[in-house]
This record gives structure tokens, sequence and C-alpha cells, in this order.
């Protein structure tokens, strides 16, 4: 039985990834190939660390190339940490955690905005942040250095996100101001070029403070204190509430729902005071959150935004995972076992301060290292 670390370029890569008997040498010497499925994730972070090593020995190092990156393997979020600094110029200071090779790569920008510093990260998805200060707002990609300035919001928000890549035609941004002090809602909408946000006013919203965001096929969905779910059609821009106002019973007004998007479903997360978590998946038919112990073969990442992640081959090893920031690390909470425990898999440890925030990686990472980023054990 082999392991196929590796492929010859001569084969199909087809070959190389589906588990399947292979005749090679003599005709009637069979060896069986695993597929990097098999592997436990763990054993991911040691040959990430050997690659270069037994690249530089091999005799046929030509003919033979790794099955892609390992990064680009094993589909999961980065953790990155932001900060500002100022000395008359004002400057990003990013550093990313890479979970495969366990090292963290910096970057400095200088902003040429003065006025963005010190701008809080509200949203990150397909390698872009949503940041906003007080009415200013930006699109701002870590990876290219790229900034997309918005216009000014006329609304004091609780929540915003957006739906697709900020350079698409189709992107669009969302914004929310909502209070459990009055009934009277704010939903902002623009893309990146226009001029200003269309707002609409709602007098009948769920008295209660939006709490999370997320994005669906052309919807943007609001849960509110108490479970309490709204959605906003983008084409038609209409709003309207899905649920009751307190739909999950028991959950202490303090403690934040972090809602996840995975293939169409809805999920919500809630994590007490003692680090136990409890999730619910919202059914359509019923219009209820319904109480579950198993994510379904996904893991979370909670953050500004959360991610889900398939957990099934490559990435098996996360399933039933619950992934967070505590303090000045992460952790991770078992689903099975109802127990938190520090990630062996984002063992970095952040100063108090800068933001942190799951980043999905970028397709030209390999590309980006040996130009931009200083590299930190």
């Amino acid at each position: 039985m082999e392991w196929n670390f590796w492929k010859d370029s001569s084969k199909d890569t087809s070959m190389m990834v589906n588990r399947h008997k292979h005749l090679s040498g003599c005709e009637g010497n069979s060896r069986e190939f695993r597929s990097w499925s098999n592997l436990p994730v763990d054993v991911f972070n040691i040959i990430g660390r050997q690659i270069d090593f037994l690249k530089r020995v091999c005799k046929n190092s030509r003919k033979i190339q790794a099955v892609g990156p390992l990064y680009e393997i094993l589909q999961v979020p980065w953790l990155m940490e932001h900060s500002w600094g100022f000395d008359g110029n004002v400057y990003s200071l990013c550093s990313f955690h890479h979970p495969i090779e366990n090292q963290s790569h910096v970057t400095y920008n200088k902003i040429e905005w003065k006025e963005l510093n010190d701008a809080v990260i509200c949203a990150s998805k397909f390698d872009w942040l949503l940041l906003q200060k007080s009415t200013l707002s930006f699109f701002y990609n870590p990876y290219t250095k790229t900034i997309i300035k918005l216009p000014d919001l006329d609304i004091n928000f609780n929540r915003s996100t957006f739906s697709s890549v900020p350079t698409s035609p189709d992107c669009v941004c969302f914004a929310i101001q909502s209070s459990k002090n009055s009934s009277k809602m704010w939903l902002s909408t623009c893309q990146p070029g226009d001029h200003k946000w269309s707002t609409t006013v709602k007098f009948a919203g769920p008295k209660r403070a939006v709490e999370d965001v997320v994005y669906s096929n052309g919807t943007f969905y609001c849960v509110f204190t108490g479970g309490a779910l709204g959605a906003f059609c983008v084409a038609h821009r209409y709003w309207s509430m899905l649920t009751d106002v307190n739909l999950v019973p028991g959950i202490l007004s303090d403690t934040r729902a972090h809602m996840v998007e995975s293939n169409g479903q809805l999920w919500l997360v809630y994590r007490s005071s003692s680090m136990c978590f409890r999730v619910f998946n919202f059914d359509w038919s019923e219009k209820t959150w319904d109480e579950t112990s198993t994510l379904g073969c996904q893991a979370f990442f909670l953050g500004c935004t959360s991610f889900s992640v398939l957990a099934e081959g490559e990435t098996s090893g996360f399933a039933e995972r619950i992934y967070y920031h505590c303090d000045t690390y992460s952790s991770y909470y078992l689903l099975k076992t109802k127990q938190s425990h520090r990630c062996t898999f984002y063992p970095w440890v952040t100063e108090r301060g800068p933001e942190r925030v799951w980043i999905q990686p970028p397709e030209t990472w390999s590309k980006l290292v040996g130009h931009q980023f200083e590299k930190q054990v």
C-alpha cells in the first residue's frame, strides 16, 4: 500500500486524485494508491513543512511535482490580524497565519486616505474586507492592496455585509440599523460605483437589535435578538419577517448569535459564557429554528463573517467543529464531546487589540508570497 503524495506529469491527474487500483512496472504488479482524503488533518501540517525539503533532495524533481500546493488542497480559512499604524502616514498592517505551513506572513500598505485610519472590519468574503468608520465605508483587498471606496453612509448601522466579489457588476453592499427601543428600522444598499446609498425606512420592525446578516441567492437574511429572522430581497427591494419575534427560548439576551449560510441552508450558533455552544438549523417549511447536535459533515468558523467548510475528504478532520476567537488565541468546540480545545491547526497567539478575522485564501498566494509579503516563523 502506498500514499500517493506525488504525481508523475506523464500520467493523468485523475489517477492520482481518486483512490483506485493502478498497475505500475511489470504486468501484474498491483499497487493501491490512496487519496489525500485518507490523511488526518495533523499530518498535513507535517507534510507541508517537509515538501520543500523533499523537492530539493529528490533526484527526479523535474519529473514529479506536488499534487497542488497543500493550502490549495485544504480549502479552509486563514486567520488574519489587522491593525492600523500612523506616523504622519496611515499604514494597514496585516498578519496572515497559514494553517498548513504554521507560519505567518506580514504585509504593510500605505493608505493614501488618512481619514480611513481606525476603520473597523465589518465583513470578510472572497479575499476582500469591508471596512467602515462612522459614515465612511470601503473595500480593501489585503493581498493585492486594492481599495474601492463607497459612498458615505447616511445611517448608523448595526451590521453590514456584501453579496459577491466587489469587482463584479452584481456586487451589492447591505447595511441595517435596528434597535430594541424602537420599531423603526433602516435598510441601505449600494453597489461599487454608486454615488449614494439607497435607504428604505421600515416602521414595523421587530423592535430587536440585529445580531448578524448573511447573503444567499439574492436575499440578505437578518437575525435579531431571540432568533427572529427577516429577509430583504435585493431585486424587489422587499422586506419581510419570516418568523415570530421570540423564536429561540432560553437564550440569554447578552449572547450574540452567529448566522452561517451553507448551500442555501441557514444555521444559527450561540455561545454561552461557559464556552458551550448551541446550534440551530432553519426549517424553511415550518419557519422555525430547530436545535441540532450535528453540523452535517461541516465545520463552522465564527467571526464578523462566519464561514462553513465541507468536512469531507481532505478536510474530514474538521468535521463537527466550531472554530472561534477567544481572547488572544483561537479555539474550537467539538460538538460530540461538548468541549473546547486550543487550536493545533491555528496555534497563532496574537496580541490584544488588533482585529482578528477569518479570511479566504487567495488563488494566487504562491505568487504573492515571494513579492509582497514578509515571512515570519
